[in-house]
Protein backbone atom coordinates (compact mmCIF):
# COMPACT_ATOMS: atom_id res chain seq x y z
CA UNK A 1 0.00 0.00 0.00
CA UNK A 2 1.29 3.44 -0.98
CA UNK A 3 1.61 5.51 2.21
CA UNK A 4 3.64 8.41 0.82
CA UNK A 5 1.92 11.79 0.48
CA UNK A 6 3.18 15.05 -1.00
CA UNK A 7 1.59 17.98 0.84
CA UNK A 8 1.64 21.20 -1.18
CA UNK A 9 1.83 24.41 0.87
CA UNK A 10 1.35 27.89 -0.59
CA UNK A 11 3.96 30.61 -1.12
CA UNK A 12 3.68 31.63 2.56
CA UNK A 13 4.26 28.10 3.76
CA UNK A 14 0.61 27.81 4.75
CA UNK A 15 -1.56 24.78 4.35
CA UNK A 16 -4.79 26.69 4.28
CA UNK A 17 -8.09 25.25 5.36
CA UNK A 18 -9.92 28.34 6.65
CA UNK A 19 -9.18 27.78 10.32
CA UNK A 20 -10.67 29.90 13.07
CA UNK A 21 -8.32 32.84 12.49
CA UNK A 22 -8.84 34.34 9.06
CA UNK A 23 -6.23 33.18 6.55
CA UNK A 24 -4.36 31.20 9.21
CA UNK A 25 -2.65 27.93 8.40
CA UNK A 26 -3.19 24.52 9.85
CA UNK A 27 -0.39 23.47 12.18
CA UNK A 28 1.61 21.61 9.53
CA UNK A 29 4.13 19.91 11.91
CA UNK A 30 1.22 18.65 14.02
CA UNK A 31 -0.51 17.47 10.84
CA UNK A 32 2.63 15.57 9.83
CA UNK A 33 2.78 13.93 13.28
CA UNK A 34 -0.81 12.70 13.01
CA UNK A 35 -0.14 11.23 9.57
CA UNK A 36 3.00 9.53 10.85
CA UNK A 37 0.99 7.98 13.70
CA UNK A 38 -1.10 6.31 10.99
CA UNK A 39 1.94 5.07 9.11
CA UNK A 40 2.01 7.75 6.41
CA UNK A 41 5.07 9.77 5.44
CA UNK A 42 4.55 13.40 4.43
CA UNK A 43 6.85 15.28 2.05
CA UNK A 44 6.22 19.01 2.32
CA UNK A 45 6.65 21.00 -0.90
CA UNK A 46 5.60 24.31 -2.37
CA UNK A 47 3.89 24.43 -5.73
CA UNK A 48 6.97 25.66 -7.70
CA UNK A 49 8.94 22.67 -6.40
CA UNK A 50 6.85 20.36 -8.54
CA UNK A 51 9.20 19.59 -11.43
CA UNK A 52 7.49 17.95 -14.38
CA UNK A 53 10.67 17.76 -16.45
CA UNK A 54 12.73 15.64 -14.05
CA UNK A 55 10.05 13.94 -11.93
CA UNK A 56 7.11 11.68 -12.67
CA UNK A 57 4.32 11.81 -10.08
CA UNK A 58 2.31 8.89 -11.41
CA UNK A 59 0.32 7.14 -8.62
CA UNK A 60 1.68 9.63 -6.07
CA UNK A 61 -0.86 10.97 -3.56
CA UNK A 62 -0.99 14.78 -3.66
CA UNK A 63 -2.68 16.63 -0.80
CA UNK A 64 -3.18 20.28 -1.66
CA UNK A 65 -5.18 23.42 -1.01
CA UNK A 66 -6.90 26.13 -2.99
CA UNK A 67 -6.66 29.90 -2.68
CA UNK A 68 -9.16 32.70 -2.10
CA UNK A 69 -6.98 35.56 -3.34
CA UNK A 70 -8.65 38.53 -5.00
CA UNK A 71 -9.45 37.80 -8.66
CA UNK A 72 -8.26 34.22 -8.01
CA UNK A 73 -4.87 34.82 -9.67
CA UNK A 74 -3.00 32.39 -7.40
CA UNK A 75 -5.81 29.85 -7.65
CA UNK A 76 -5.31 29.93 -11.41
CA UNK A 77 -1.63 29.10 -10.91
CA UNK A 78 -2.52 26.24 -8.56
CA UNK A 79 -4.89 24.95 -11.23
CA UNK A 80 -2.04 24.79 -13.76
CA UNK A 81 0.10 22.71 -11.40
CA UNK A 82 -2.79 20.38 -10.56
CA UNK A 83 -3.61 19.81 -14.22
CA UNK A 84 0.02 18.93 -14.86
CA UNK A 85 -0.06 16.45 -12.00
CA UNK A 86 -3.27 14.98 -13.35
CA UNK A 87 -1.65 14.57 -16.79
CA UNK A 88 1.05 12.51 -15.10
CA UNK A 89 -1.68 10.48 -13.38
CA UNK A 90 -0.91 11.62 -9.87
CA UNK A 91 -3.73 11.00 -7.37
CA UNK A 92 -5.08 14.38 -6.31
CA UNK A 93 -6.87 14.65 -2.96
CA UNK A 94 -9.51 15.80 -3.63
CA UNK A 95 -9.95 15.11 -7.36
CA UNK A 96 -9.37 18.01 -9.75
CA UNK A 97 -13.05 18.49 -10.61
CA UNK A 98 -13.80 19.05 -6.92
CA UNK A 99 -11.07 21.69 -6.73
CA UNK A 100 -12.64 23.32 -9.79
CA UNK A 101 -15.84 23.89 -7.81
CA UNK A 102 -14.04 26.02 -5.18
CA UNK A 103 -15.06 29.68 -5.65
CA UNK A 104 -16.76 28.56 -8.84
CA UNK A 105 -20.48 28.13 -8.29
CA UNK A 106 -21.10 27.65 -12.01
CA UNK A 107 -19.06 24.46 -11.99
CA UNK A 108 -20.43 23.49 -8.58
CA UNK A 109 -23.89 23.46 -10.17
CA UNK A 110 -22.57 21.29 -13.00
CA UNK A 111 -21.40 18.82 -10.35
CA UNK A 112 -24.90 18.92 -8.86
CA UNK A 113 -26.58 18.28 -12.22
CA UNK A 114 -24.30 15.35 -13.06
CA UNK A 115 -24.49 13.78 -9.60
CA UNK A 116 -26.09 10.29 -9.57
CA UNK A 117 -27.93 11.07 -6.30
CA UNK A 118 -31.03 12.81 -7.70
CA UNK A 119 -32.37 14.38 -4.42
CA UNK A 120 -29.36 16.71 -4.58
CA UNK A 121 -31.25 18.37 -7.44
CA UNK A 122 -34.18 19.53 -5.28
CA UNK A 123 -32.68 22.98 -5.86
CA UNK A 124 -32.46 24.03 -9.52
CA UNK A 125 -29.69 26.39 -10.61
CA UNK A 126 -28.40 27.67 -13.93
CA UNK A 127 -25.11 29.37 -14.74
CA UNK A 128 -24.57 32.30 -17.11
CA UNK A 129 -21.41 33.75 -18.65
CA UNK A 130 -22.90 37.12 -19.65
CA UNK A 131 -25.83 39.31 -18.69
CA UNK A 132 -27.03 39.10 -22.30
CA UNK A 133 -27.46 35.32 -22.04
CA UNK A 134 -29.39 35.78 -18.82
CA UNK A 135 -31.63 38.48 -20.31
CA UNK A 136 -32.53 36.18 -23.19
CA UNK A 137 -33.77 33.75 -20.51
CA UNK A 138 -35.88 36.25 -18.50
CA UNK A 139 -39.15 34.53 -19.42
CA UNK A 140 -37.81 31.31 -17.90
CA UNK A 141 -38.09 32.86 -14.42
CA UNK A 142 -41.63 33.85 -13.49
CA UNK A 143 -41.22 33.90 -9.70
CA UNK A 144 -38.57 35.00 -7.23
CA UNK A 145 -35.06 33.62 -7.75
CA UNK A 146 -31.68 34.09 -6.11
CA UNK A 147 -28.69 35.48 -8.00
CA UNK A 148 -25.14 34.62 -6.86
CA UNK A 149 -21.70 35.57 -8.17
CA UNK A 150 -19.74 32.51 -9.22
CA UNK A 151 -16.94 33.34 -6.76
CA UNK A 152 -17.46 34.53 -3.22
CA UNK A 153 -18.38 33.52 0.31
CA UNK A 154 -20.51 34.61 3.28
CA UNK A 155 -23.41 35.55 0.96
CA UNK A 156 -21.41 38.41 -0.58
CA UNK A 157 -23.26 39.61 -3.67
CA UNK A 158 -26.18 37.21 -3.15
CA UNK A 159 -29.50 38.93 -3.91
CA UNK A 160 -33.17 38.06 -4.26
CA UNK A 161 -34.71 38.92 -7.66
CA UNK A 162 -38.46 39.41 -7.41
CA UNK A 163 -39.34 41.07 -10.72
CA UNK A 164 -37.95 42.02 -14.13
CA UNK A 165 -36.57 45.30 -12.80
CA UNK A 166 -34.49 43.37 -10.24
CA UNK A 167 -33.30 40.98 -12.94
CA UNK A 168 -32.17 43.87 -15.14
CA UNK A 169 -30.52 45.96 -12.45
CA UNK A 170 -28.91 43.28 -10.31
CA UNK A 171 -28.05 41.03 -13.25
CA UNK A 172 -26.09 43.85 -14.85
CA UNK A 173 -24.41 44.73 -11.57
CA UNK A 174 -23.25 41.24 -10.65
CA UNK A 175 -21.87 40.52 -14.15
CA UNK A 176 -20.19 43.89 -14.80
CA UNK A 177 -16.77 43.52 -16.45
CA UNK A 178 -16.36 47.04 -17.87
CA UNK A 179 -12.94 48.09 -19.13
CA UNK A 180 -12.67 51.64 -20.52
CA UNK A 181 -10.23 50.93 -23.35
CA UNK A 182 -12.10 47.83 -24.48
CA UNK A 183 -15.38 49.76 -24.39
CA UNK A 184 -13.95 52.61 -26.50
CA UNK A 185 -12.58 50.17 -29.08
CA UNK A 186 -15.93 48.46 -29.22
CA UNK A 187 -17.68 51.78 -29.92
CA UNK A 188 -15.61 52.55 -33.01
CA UNK A 189 -15.36 49.06 -34.51
CA UNK A 190 -18.83 49.18 -36.17
CA UNK A 191 -17.53 52.02 -38.39
CA UNK A 192 -14.76 49.81 -39.76
CA UNK A 193 -16.22 46.30 -39.61
CA UNK A 194 -19.32 45.33 -41.51
CA UNK A 195 -22.10 43.83 -39.39
CA UNK A 196 -19.97 44.08 -36.27
CA UNK A 197 -21.77 42.87 -33.12
CA UNK A 198 -20.84 44.65 -29.90
CA UNK A 199 -19.06 42.71 -27.18
CA UNK A 200 -20.54 42.43 -23.72
CA UNK A 201 -19.39 44.61 -20.82
CA UNK A 202 -21.03 42.12 -18.44
CA UNK A 203 -19.00 38.92 -18.59
CA UNK A 204 -18.54 37.93 -14.94
CA UNK A 205 -20.19 34.56 -14.60
CA UNK A 206 -22.98 33.99 -12.08
CA UNK A 207 -25.79 31.60 -11.23
CA UNK A 208 -29.54 31.86 -10.84
CA UNK A 209 -30.92 29.54 -8.17
CA UNK A 210 -34.34 28.57 -6.87
CA UNK A 211 -35.60 30.64 -3.97
CA UNK A 212 -36.83 28.35 -1.21
CA UNK A 213 -39.39 30.28 0.80
CA UNK A 214 -40.15 30.28 4.52
CA UNK A 215 -36.82 28.95 5.74
CA UNK A 216 -35.70 30.80 8.87
CA UNK A 217 -32.33 29.05 9.08
CA UNK A 218 -30.10 26.54 7.35
CA UNK A 219 -27.52 23.98 8.43
CA UNK A 220 -23.79 24.00 7.86
CA UNK A 221 -22.64 20.38 7.98
CA UNK A 222 -18.95 19.50 7.86
CA UNK A 223 -18.22 15.84 7.25
CA UNK A 224 -14.80 14.44 8.07
CA UNK A 225 -15.11 10.88 6.78
CA UNK A 226 -17.64 9.38 9.25
CA UNK A 227 -18.01 12.33 11.65
CA UNK A 228 -20.72 14.93 11.02
CA UNK A 229 -20.37 18.35 12.66
CA UNK A 230 -23.55 20.43 12.52
CA UNK A 231 -24.11 24.16 12.92
CA UNK A 232 -27.51 25.84 12.59
CA UNK A 233 -27.40 29.35 11.13
CA UNK A 234 -30.27 31.77 11.62
CA UNK A 235 -31.15 34.13 8.77
CA UNK A 236 -30.00 37.71 9.01
CA UNK A 237 -32.60 40.12 10.34
CA UNK A 238 -35.22 40.90 7.66
CA UNK A 239 -33.21 38.85 5.16
CA UNK A 240 -33.40 35.42 3.49
CA UNK A 241 -29.65 34.71 3.85
CA UNK A 242 -28.15 32.62 6.64
CA UNK A 243 -24.57 32.39 5.39
CA UNK A 244 -22.46 35.13 6.97
CA UNK A 245 -25.15 36.05 9.49
CA UNK A 246 -22.99 35.21 12.51
CA UNK A 247 -26.13 33.88 14.21
CA UNK A 248 -24.80 30.40 14.94
CA UNK A 249 -26.05 27.61 17.16
CA UNK A 250 -24.37 24.27 17.82
CA UNK A 251 -27.31 21.93 18.28
CA UNK A 252 -27.58 18.58 20.05
CA UNK A 253 -30.52 17.21 18.05
CA UNK A 254 -30.51 16.93 14.27
CA UNK A 255 -33.26 15.29 12.17
CA UNK A 256 -32.16 11.86 10.94
CA UNK A 257 -33.53 12.71 7.49
CA UNK A 258 -31.17 15.68 7.25
CA UNK A 259 -28.15 13.58 8.25
CA UNK A 260 -29.19 10.84 5.79
CA UNK A 261 -29.35 13.42 3.02
CA UNK A 262 -25.91 14.80 3.93
CA UNK A 263 -24.48 11.27 4.03
CA UNK A 264 -25.87 10.43 0.59
CA UNK A 265 -24.45 13.64 -0.91
CA UNK A 266 -21.02 12.97 0.64
CA UNK A 267 -20.95 9.41 -0.63
CA UNK A 268 -21.78 10.61 -4.15
CA UNK A 269 -18.31 12.15 -4.42
CA UNK A 270 -14.90 10.56 -3.90
CA UNK A 271 -13.51 12.82 -1.19
CA UNK A 272 -12.35 12.59 2.45
CA UNK A 273 -14.23 15.68 3.70
CA UNK A 274 -16.93 18.06 2.54
CA UNK A 275 -18.80 21.21 3.58
CA UNK A 276 -22.55 21.36 2.91
CA UNK A 277 -25.04 24.23 3.25
CA UNK A 278 -28.48 22.64 3.55
CA UNK A 279 -31.97 23.96 4.09
CA UNK A 280 -34.64 21.66 5.54
CA UNK A 281 -38.36 22.38 5.83
CA UNK A 282 -39.30 19.21 7.70
CA UNK A 283 -40.01 17.28 4.51
CA UNK A 284 -37.43 18.16 1.88
CA UNK A 285 -33.70 18.86 2.16
CA UNK A 286 -32.29 21.58 -0.12
CA UNK A 287 -28.58 21.63 -0.88
CA UNK A 288 -27.62 25.26 -1.45
CA UNK A 289 -23.84 24.90 -1.71
CA UNK A 290 -21.03 22.38 -1.30
CA UNK A 291 -17.27 22.72 -1.05
CA UNK A 292 -14.58 20.08 -1.01
CA UNK A 293 -11.51 21.96 0.22
CA UNK A 294 -10.41 25.24 1.83
CA UNK A 295 -13.80 25.75 3.45
CA UNK A 296 -14.50 27.44 6.78
CA UNK A 297 -13.96 25.22 9.80
CA UNK A 298 -15.65 27.20 12.58
CA UNK A 299 -18.30 24.46 12.68
CA UNK A 300 -15.79 21.82 13.80
CA UNK A 301 -13.41 24.02 15.78
CA UNK A 302 -16.13 25.24 18.17
CA UNK A 303 -18.15 22.01 18.23
CA UNK A 304 -18.60 19.96 21.38
CA UNK A 305 -19.99 16.86 19.65
CA UNK A 306 -20.42 15.11 16.32
CA UNK A 307 -22.98 12.77 14.78
CA UNK A 308 -22.13 9.36 13.38
CA UNK A 309 -24.02 6.51 11.74
CA UNK A 310 -23.31 3.44 13.87
CA UNK A 311 -24.99 0.03 13.79
CA UNK A 312 -27.88 1.27 11.68
CA UNK A 313 -28.69 4.45 13.60
CA UNK A 314 -27.49 8.00 14.11
CA UNK A 315 -25.81 8.71 17.42
CA UNK A 316 -24.44 11.86 18.99
CA UNK A 317 -20.93 11.58 20.40
CA UNK A 318 -19.61 14.11 22.91
CA UNK A 319 -16.08 15.11 21.93
CA UNK A 320 -13.98 18.24 21.61
CA UNK A 321 -12.51 17.89 18.11
CA UNK A 322 -8.97 18.55 16.93
CA UNK A 323 -8.95 19.85 13.35
CA UNK A 324 -5.53 18.56 12.34
CA UNK A 325 -6.25 15.13 13.83
CA UNK A 326 -9.62 14.82 12.07
CA UNK A 327 -8.13 16.05 8.80
CA UNK A 328 -5.32 13.47 8.89
CA UNK A 329 -7.69 10.72 10.01
CA UNK A 330 -10.11 11.45 7.15
CA UNK A 331 -7.39 11.48 4.50
CA UNK A 332 -5.90 8.25 5.88
CA UNK A 333 -9.26 6.46 5.75
CA UNK A 334 -9.88 7.84 2.26
CA UNK A 335 -6.54 6.56 0.93
CA UNK A 336 -7.10 3.16 2.54
CA UNK A 337 -10.54 2.97 0.91
CA UNK A 338 -9.04 3.84 -2.48
CA UNK A 339 -6.33 1.19 -2.09
CA UNK A 340 -8.96 -1.41 -1.16
CA UNK A 341 -10.94 -0.59 -4.32
CA UNK A 342 -7.86 -1.36 -6.37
Amino acid sequence: MNKNIILLADYRGHFYSSVVYKEASMDVPRLQDYFQERGFSITLKRFPEIDFRTENYRSQYILYQSSEDRDLFYKSYIEDILLGLQLQRAILIPAFELFRAHHNKVFMEILRDTCPYSPIQSVVSKGYGTFEDFKADFLRYSGSVVIKPSAGAASHGVKLLQNDADKEKLGRRISRSFHLMDALKDLVKPYFRYKYIHKSNHRRKFIIQDYVQKLEYDYKILIYWDKYYVLRRQNRKNDFRASGSGLFEWIETVPDELLEFAKAVFESFDCPYISLDIGYDGNTAYLFEMQFLSFGNTTIIRAHCYFSFQEGQWVRVEEKPNLEYEFARSVAYFIESQENKN
